[in-house]
């Protein structure tokens, strides 16, 4: 920690920083004995903070003080003088001093000194760190929330409140759920966040509302901070999901081979993220149409009655597959028989990122008449 010390008595500017250095082996104080060499050392050198006596010739202390923040801002600076007095401590306060500390006799007042300096200096850096980490958030093109404990946003930077459709304050202060349609997001609650809590760490896709109440397929990662926030960022992955023939893997090539088998993805709540030509020919949806739709949409009615969907998820999730035979609705109204696979995949930490369905044409004879 860097201290600059200003006295136009040289021994005693001396004397002071033997003892700061004395009673915390972390400062290191450079002396000065008016206001111009301070000036030029400030702008010399990394300076953490600034010890300024009041009485001197041609700057005064609170002189000294006007210039240093016309350049730093934001230094920590502590009048130390002898001259005390209500009118010179409350010219200091309105100048923008940090700390006021009157000079006595003896050593002890050192000790306090040197423990003023260093906790000024630990709060200064930390809030530069903070504020560099919100510039950078703020210039990020990936959209980056933070979400406080009680579940509400604390900030978003402006690619995340764009990605959404919203304004920056119109998310601020709203709970997160507000990017989740009814109570889907009491999935992401009762599973990820735990995990994320517990492993610091989820990634998966994630299929969220918009304001207009638009769907949009992200890649969605959070991380979870000392103080209990969690950062949460988002980019939009819609398009690479919609265009079907764009950068195709070797295992989208494999699953596309297969014409009598439909093959799709969906998040951790079910939402369809992934939809390959297998599964556009067996349904009649295609990818634009269906990305973002709950795979409740292929099920009957009395189904989701019974809320076979959302059985059908928790199984997969708990035993890592199931198997259903069953009918399921296509793009036009008409009913299939199909045999249903469905898999969930875990993250390394066995949190929950999605579900992979394959749909295979059953017998038609077994189609109830």
């Amino acid at each position: 920690m860097k201290v600059l010390h200003l006295d136009d008595e040289p021994d005693f500017a001396d004397l002071t920083a033997q003892f700061l250095e004395r009673e915390n082996e972390r400062l290191e104080v450079q002396t000065a004995t008016n206001g111009t060499d301070g000036l030029a050392i400030l702008r010399a050198e990394n300076i953490d903070c600034i010890v300024s006596d009041y009485d001197m010739p041609v700057m005064d202390g609170l002189e000294f003080l006007a210039a240093v923040r016309e350049q730093s801002p934001d230094l920590p600076f502590i009048l130390f003088t002898g001259k005390g007095s209500e009118e010179i401590a409350s010219e200091a306060i309105t100048a923008g001093v940090t700390e006021y500390i009157q000079k006595e006799h003896g050593t002890d007042q050192y000790a306090i000194l040197a423990n003023r300096i260093t906790n000024l200096v630990e709060r200064y850096r930390a809030v530069r760190t903070i504020d560099r980490s919100y510039r950078a958030m703020k210039t990020a093109s990936e959209g980056i929330s933070l979400i406080d404990p009680d579940g509400t946003f604390s900030y978003v930077n402006p690619a995340f409140a764009d990605l959404f459709g919203y304004e920056q304050d119109e998310l601020a202060g709203e709970p997160w759920t507000i990017l989740y349609h009814d109570d889907e997001a009491d999935r992401l609650e009762n599973d990820i966040i735990p995990a994320v809590k517990e492993n610091e760490y989820w990634s998966g896709e994630t299929v969220r509302l918009m304001k207009d109440g638009d769907r949009l397929v992200t890649n969605h990662r959070l991380a979870h901070a000392d103080d209990g926030v969690l950062v949460c960022t988002a980019r939009d992955i819609t398009p690479e999901r919609t265009q079907l023939v764009e950068q195709s893997t070797q295992f989208d090539v494999l699953i596309d081979a297969m014409d009598d088998h439909a093959f799709f993805t969906l998040d951790h709540e079910g939402y369809v993220t992934r939809w390959n030509d297998g599964a556009q020919q067996f349904t009649g949806y295609n990818a634009e149409e269906i990305i973002g739709a709950h795979v409740s949409t292929f099920f009957e009615e009395s189904d989701l009655a019974n809320g076979l969907p959302e059985q059908l998820l928790d199984t997969a999730k708990t035993d890592g597959t199931v198997s259903h035979e069953g009918l399921q609705i296509r793009q036009d109204g008409t009913r299939c028989w199909t045999d249903m696979t469905l898999s969930a995949s875990f993250d390394e930490s066995g949190a929950l990122r999605g579900y992979g369905i394959i749909l295979k044409e059953a017998d038609r004879q077994q189609i109830p008449q």
